[in-house]
């Protein structure tokens, strides 16, 4: 419905009705042509005047339409042409008295009903002073009221759709405006969607911005929330002059533009010190910028900056509209990465909690256990408790090490399958001193494709399940059978000893000082794989474990 009112009332179409009018008018004077009587001059060379007006305005109408809105004076100037031309035909008789409401309406139709009512008044009595120097009766009320009727009414009436066109524009400029947003929006949250990364975040509301709203630059910054700083500065176009920047901390004393992000204010530069470093405060004062901080919620997520050369009270609301939606995608994009982030730093402290586990604690215990022995032994094996003591400074010094790589992740990258079985045999023997504990040892595959993270985490599944067996079976000796294949990796510990029920060992709460197997079977779960325990009290034990690689089971 509104379409169909607004091609209806199209300012180009009521500015030909107009001209159309205008030529229309003329009818009545060719009827007149003969009435040489009522003229000043001869009628064929009035109406040859009202055409070649006629024809002008035709043919430069759309620079007069410009130019009469910008100089409403040369309404006036057309006024007083049609008194003109009523004065040179017969004045109040005249057949040029519908030709000379032309101007009248032309003032309705840019200016609406004030248009209607100075026109109409100045229009007036000039109207009056022709009737009064006209050759035509003067005193004939009813054809002057009726003259007079006309040069107020018809305005007034045509002033009406005049005003009703102004309204429809209005509307359809907001409407128009609403639904470009939306389709703004509408692609933006598109793109958004399918951006892998908080790069391509950043890249796709600069486009936006630049390329949908019409701005010639834009920058944008954002907020490390663990930090609380404001980084990772990206304009666009790219530019090579653009400096690289250091994060800032979020503090008033870092510019102007950290000063509105933490108050929530938006605000146009005027040569203030925008930032606190001075390459990039630098060049951003070579422009001037519409600064709009970008908020999720109450979380400040960072700052978009725009040339304020482009910047208009038309584009506000949608710079705000896209400023919005970039703040959610923003947001949403970097508290994800945040909880990534702290998820990855608390795996890390499980990580190292439980390579302590199995290697710093498993080894103390060893040297407690040895020191108890040298107890027993004082004061009459003192030989004895001496080589004890050495043997645990060097146990000591290897649980040392543990701890740095427990720490610090030194694993050595280059475990082959002979370190691996070096270093798993040397590690049983010095935990269940003072009696002896071999392993025999199976492999198939190969061990060295594998990354060296998960060579790491089989060594020590397998180094704390070989370390039960040695303290715990009561036997000499245990297998271990590793297998890699193309997408799994197989290892099995089996013992000969006095068994277990496995459920008791693989309960907490039952079990809350020893809780070694229970940390690989969750070790074993979070990465995909299977664990398994085959025991019974005096059949032996076997642990077995599936392992997928590059993180998908292919059962």
């Amino acid at each position: 419905m509104v379409e169909r009112v607004e091609s209806l009332f199209r300012a180009n179409r009521i500015f030909i009705t107009l001209i159309i009018y205008r030529w229309a008018s003329l009818i009545p004077a060719l009827f007149a042509l003969n009435a040489a009587a009522q003229f000043v001059i001869p009628p064929l060379a009035v109406f040859g005047i009202a055409l070649g007006a006629n024809a002008f305005v035709s043919v430069f109408n759309r620079q007069l339409n410009r130019q009469v809105v910008e100089r409403p004076v040369l309404l006036g100037v057309d006024i007083i042409f049609s008194a003109l031309m009523l004065a040179l035909s017969g004045g109040a008789g005249s057949p040029y008295f519908l030709y000379a409401l032309s101007p009248l309406l032309a003032g309705a139709f840019f200016f609406q009903m004030r248009g209607a009512l100075l026109a109409s008044l100045f229009y007036t009595p000039l109207y009056l002073l022709v009737v009064m120097i006209g050759p035509a009766v003067r005193g004939d009320p009813v054809t002057l009221a009726t003259a007079l009727a006309g040069i107020w009414l018809l305005p007034l009436l045509f002033a009406y759709p005049s005003t009703l066109l102004k309204s429809v524009n209005e509307t359809a400029t907001e409407l128009s405006a609403a639904h470009r947003q939306l389709e703004i929006i509408h692609d933006l949250t598109v793109l958004l969607q399918a951006a892998p990364d908080l790069l391509s975040v950043q890249e796709r509301v600069l486009g936006a911005v630049t390329t949908e709203l019409g701005f010639s630059k834009a920058v944008v910054a954002l907020v490390d929330p663990a930090r609380e700083e404001l980084g990772g500065w990206m304009v666009y176009p790219r530019e090579d002059s653009f400096p690289q920047t250091k994060p800032l901390p979020l503090k008033s004393e870092n510019g102007e533009v950290v000063k509105a992000l933490l108050n929530h204010n938006t605000f146009v530069s005027d040569g203030q010190t925008l930032i606190g470093d001075s390459n990039l405060n630098d060049w951003l004062m070579q422009n001037k910028w519409y600064i709009t901080p970008l908020y999720l919620r109450e979380h400040p997520v960072g700052i978009l900056l725009v040339d304020e050369a482009g910047w208009s009270r038309e584009k506000e609301s949608t710079l705000m509209t896209v400023a919005n939606q970039a703040a959610l995608a923003l947001g949403t994009t970097i508290l994800c990465i945040d909880r990534a982030r702290r998820l990855a730093v608390e795996t890390e402290r499980n990580r190292i909690a439980r390579d302590i586990h199995d290697t710093v604690a498993q080894s103390l215990f060893g040297i407690v256990y040895s020191l108890d022995a040298c107890i027993t032994m004082l004061p009459q094996k003192v030989d004895d408790v001496r080589s004890e003591l050495i043997e645990l400074r060097s146990l000591a010094n290897n649980a040392h090490d543990e701890v740095r790589r427990s720490i610090f992740d030194l694993w050595p990258s280059a475990l082959t399958m002979e370190l691996f079985m070096a270093d798993l045999s040397n590690y049983v023997s010095s935990c269940c001193r003072p009696k002896s504990f071999s392993i025999v040892f199976s492999n198939n595959g190969d061990f060295n494709s594998l990354s060296a993270g998960m060579r790491r985490t089989i060594y020590r599944m397998a180094q704390e399940t070989l370390a039960n067996s040695a303290r715990h079976s009561g036997a000499n000796s245990a297998r271990l059978c590793l297998t890699v294949s193309d997408h799994e990796v197989f290892l099995v510990v089996t013992d000969e000893g006095k068994g277990f029920d496995p459920a008791v060992a693989l309960s907490r709460s039952q079990n809350r000082e020893h809780f070694g197997l229970h940390g690989i079977q969750e070790r074993v779960h979070a990465l995909g794989g299977e664990f398994d325990i085959a025991s019974l009290p005096g059949a032996g034990a076997r642990v077995m474990i599936t392992l997928p690689i590059n993180g998908h089971h292919h059962g």
